[in-house]
């Protein structure tokens, strides 16, 4: 990399040691920014996981190391060349791209949006992943100085951006324009190079698949970042594409996404505590014992108290908030789960690799129906409270095109969003004049081509029960699959 990009030195576990310019290193130094020390990446996975306790921080420096690798192989593959400054904007919205990111993460952040009761920011039915389908932004906290009713994290990161003053203070030290940097965070800068850092192909999945799997000792998500990166490039039209030559590395990628999720993330422990977690924010959200509508959120960082907005700040609110509670409170209940790792257990689950038409979305939504309907007889037939049942379901693709646009309309206007931010491969050479790119999930020895077409579904019941109620745990699963004689259970 350029000079500019070794002004200092980050030791890291997983990429080793790489440069950072001045004016990353000045913006790493605002509290702000070293706020997320204290955000865990993967909110409670480290109770499965031990080693998953990796930070935002971390994988926030990662992002930024990535995003100018992935320039670099831009500049060695194609005619065209980016500048030293170019390189500098996409290496400064990978490392800001996480910087408003909730204490716990995302468990927090859709308990506050849908505590506020957003409508515009959720996803259908919350047939939500972490990452795939988050809740969706609203246009006023996106473009207006008026905040949302919430905020989701990306424009809450746009507000830090605003009305932070430390932030504000290196941007002009360096003559950054926030409007510029915002822009790319946004999507709103035309240019595709955006989807270095949001994208099916960007430094954040990069960099927090390679992480994950070293921290959780766990060997799905260790993707070929070297060669990926290596092989960047943009088509005549500007499109962030792969070479050819990439195109193995690119369907590994994908499916190293799915084999994280489903066995990190989905784990069914690291599930059920999150279903916990967010019911506990809620709670103290309803007793007004937390504040984190939109108005306070911009209250918190124009006064420079957002910097201590972390997973220890939350921690010490729910610890607060059990001492006024007695031992047979649901919430009583529901926090101990939290601090003392009892999660509650799983008592009837299905999951399924299905088409992602909507026949199959139709069906996964009314065997959720059926469980939800069965839980509150349940409740009542066992004397347990409902507040102490969790229903969780989810719906995951691999990719934009396919499970959520069909292939055959991929090339449609209306898809437009979707169908850009698809990872693309170079079908020409990179230095054609007319250099051309497809999405990987149209060629034909693919094998995205075939699982785009699919969605991971799966719908899972939980309830609290005493430590040594095995038994009683074994009569509620019977008790479903007495009830339930046409659900078709997973093992």
């Amino acid at each position: 990399m350029p000079d500019r990009f070794h002004y200092g030195r980050i030791s890291d576990a997983v990429h080793g040691t790489f440069g950072i310019s001045e004016l990353e290193s000045d913006i790493i130094s605002t509290p702000v920014f070293q706020r997320l020390h204290n955000v865990r990446q993967l909110g409670l996975a480290h109770l499965v996981y031990p080693g998953a306790d990796y930070s935002r921080f971390a994988h926030s420096l990662g992002a930024c190391h990535i995003a100018g690798r992935m320039m670099r192989g831009i500049n060695q593959n194609c005619d065209k060349q980016y500048s030293e400054d170019d390189v500098q904007m996409y290496r400064l919205a990978g490392l800001l791209h996480d910087l408003g990111h909730y204490p716990f993460s995302h468990a927090m952040e859709f308990a506050a949006l849908d505590y506020y009761k957003q409508e515009a920011f959720l996803a259908p039915d919350d047939e939500s992943t972490k990452e795939e389908g988050e809740p969706k932004e609203s246009s006023q906290g996106a473009n207006s100085d008026l905040p949302p009713p919430a905020y989701h994290h990306e424009p809450l990161g746009r507000a830090v951006l605003d009305y932070d003053v430390h932030i504000a203070r290196v941007l002009k030290k360096h003559g950054i324009q926030s409007s510029d940097l915002k822009a790319v965070l946004s999507r709103e800068n035309p240019s595709h190079l955006t989807n270095l850092v949001s994208s099916d192909l960007d430094c954040d999945r990069l960099d927090y698949l390679i992480r994950t799997a070293h921290c959780a000792g766990l060997p799905y998500g260790m993707v070929d970042i070297e060669y990926i990166t290596s092989q960047m490039c943009v088509d005549s039209e500007g499109h962030l594409c792969l070479t050819k030559k990439a195109m193995r590395a690119a369907d590994h990628l994908l499916i190293s996404r799915y084999y994280d999720y489903t066995q990190l993330v989905f784990h069914k422990t690291v599930v059920a505590m999150e279903l916990v977690l967010r019911d506990v924010i809620a709670q103290l959200l309803e007793c007004k014992l937390l504040d984190c509508s939109g108005r306070a959120m911009k209250e918190m960082i124009t006064k420079g108290e957002f910097a201590s907005f972390d997973d220890q700040y939350m921690i010490s609110k729910i610890r607060d908030a059990q001492r006024a509670l007695k031992p047979e409170d649901p919430l009583f209940v529901k926090i101990g789960a939290v601090l003392n790792r009892r999660p509650p257990k799983l008592v009837a689950s299905y999951e399924a690799i299905a088409p992602s038409e909507k026949s199959a979305r139709t069906a996964h939504k009314n065997l959720a129906h059926q469980l939800r309907e069965k839980m509150v007889q349940a409740a009542a037939h066992f004397g347990i409270p409902q507040e102490l049942w969790h229903l969780w379901k989810t719906s995951l693709g691999l990719t934009k095109i396919g499970s959520r646009v069909p292939l055959s309309e991929a090339a449609s206007d209306s898809f437009e969003e979707e169908a850009s931010q698809s990872v693309r491969i170079m079908t020409t050479s990179s230095r054609d004049a007319a250099s051309k790119s497809i999405p990987l999930v149209e060629l034909d020895y693919a094998v995205m081509k075939q699982m785009s077409q699919s969605r991971y579904y799966a719908v899972r019941l939980f309830v609290h029960l005493p430590e040594d109620a095995s038994s009683l745990r074994n009569e509620i699963r019977s008790y479903f699959q007495r009830e339930l004689p046409d659900f078709p259970f997973s093992p």
